[in-house]
């Protein structure tokens, strides 16, 4: 299928047709992703495959979804574009396979499945905390570099494979008086 996607999916049907889904679902469309967002303009591609392996009596859903929202940098509280993509791999069980139930990467086919709260709900996982633009294009990008240059970076520990140990500003403060 191509152009349009349905609201609500039959996961086993699709899987045992050997469906394949392709489209766009309008932004506006994803209330709680949305409330991440600056603009509800804007598309979110969907590419969906659906198989099914007869021999061990496994259901698959694999794609892939990605879109472009408009949020804050949390570093320079400025407008940004922030790039989201999400590769989906499911296992697609039915009621009468329970022992995987509620393993990472296995979903329940209750039917009828919303398409849209699957794609929103991959979309909301791999949503950065606190976006950021990469430090080189921010515009804070001067005043995060002065601010490191005025406190020094931490000097590495002994052992530390060069990473900057946590106790190394504390071992500054340490009184030498004290034996």
């Amino acid at each position: 299928m191509s152009g349009g996607l349905p609201a609500n999916v039959n996961l086993v049907r699709l899987a045992d047709q050997g469906t394949h889904l392709s489209g766009v679902i309008p932004l506006r469309r994803m209330t709680r992703l949305l409330t991440f967002c600056g603009s509800n303009e804007g598309v979110v591609s969907v590419e969906l495959v659906f198989s099914r392996d007869r021999a061990r009596d496994t259901r698959m859903l694999r794609g892939m979804v990605a879109t472009e929202i408009a949020t804050t940098c949390g570093r320079c509280l400025e407008p940004m574009t922030l790039a989201l993509e999400s590769r989906i791999n499911f296992l697609v069980i039915t009621p009468g396979q329970k022992s995987l139930e509620g393993q990472d990467g296995v979903i329940m086919a209750r039917e009828p499945v919303s398409l849209i709260e699957l794609v929103e709900n991959e979309l909301i996982l791999v949503m950065p905390m606190y976006p950021k633009h990469e430090l080189d294009q921010c515009p804070a990008k001067d005043v995060v570099g002065e601010l490191d240059s005025q406190h020094g970076a931490p000097e590495p520990g002994p052992g530390d494979n060069g990473k900057a140990s946590p106790f190394a500003e504390l071992a500054k403060l340490k009184r030498s008086d004290r034996k």
